[in-house]
């Protein structure tokens, strides 16, 4: 800890204070968003999947007419 009294120790101080929660909060946020895009790509798969058994099944009235 700096204990010279001048601005740029007291602020460089604090920023070692910091370090460990900030990582701990880095690797919580990369957690979620691959747990969000993961979500997501889940989704997009079970959309495209509808929307196939939905065109074939329309393409298949019209073409069986």
């Amino acid at each position: 800890m700096e204990n010279s009294g001048s601005l740029t120790g007291h602020i460089l101080a604090q920023g070692w204070a910091d370090t460990p929660a900030e990582r701990s909060r880095n690797t919580r946020v990369v957690i979620v968003l691959i747990a969000a895009l993961g979500l997501l790509v889940a989704i997009s798969v079970l959309v495209v999947l509808l929307a196939n058994d939905a065109m074939d099944s329309l393409v298949g009235s019209v073409l069986n007419g």
